[in-house]
């Protein structure tokens, strides 16, 4: 297994908000712009996120998309907890069922973020940092 770390600059656009009794759903569209991922996964993720803020403010949320580089294309899930009243969030995310390159990547490990605040062509923008470990399936063979 090889460690994995890096920061990642999300920009969300909300795609839809319901009410649901006291808690608020909201369907987030999460889009970032080209290098959007740095450290050892660099490129860019486009994910579909859904959260449910409840009264007290604290969020659950779930999602799954893309990451998109040159040499290949894995498929990212996640699942996390956050707060609105701090802006801060953390979750725990899987990566497998790639192509190219990640073809025989699995990794797994957990991302804090920050929301800094809404900016031109956002609705919110976050800074979050992501640490983990890869497991190349290859290796079992070799091994």
């Amino acid at each position: 297994m090889v460690p994995a770390s890096g920061n990642f600059y999300p920009c969300f656009h909300i795609a839809n908000v319901q009410q649901a009794g006291p808690n608020t759903i909201e369907t987030v569209y999460i889009f970032s712009i080209d290098s959007a991922v740095t450290g050892t996964f660099t490129g860019s993720l486009v994910l579909t996120e859904r959260d449910v803020i409840h009264p007290a403010g604290h969020i659950t949320f779930e999602g799954s998309g893309f990451f998109w580089c040159g040499c290949g294309t894995p498929r990212f899930t996640y699942a996390g907890i956050g707060n609105i009243n701090t802006g801060s969030e953390s979750a725990h995310f899987v990566c497998s069922q790639g192509t190219g390159c990640y073809a025989s990547v699995h990794a797994e490990g957990t991302f804090q973020s920050n929301v800094t605040g809404p900016s031109q062509g956002c609705d919110v923008t976050e800074v979050g940092t992501y640490n983990g470990w890869i497991h190349y399936e290859d290796e079992d063979i070799h091994q």
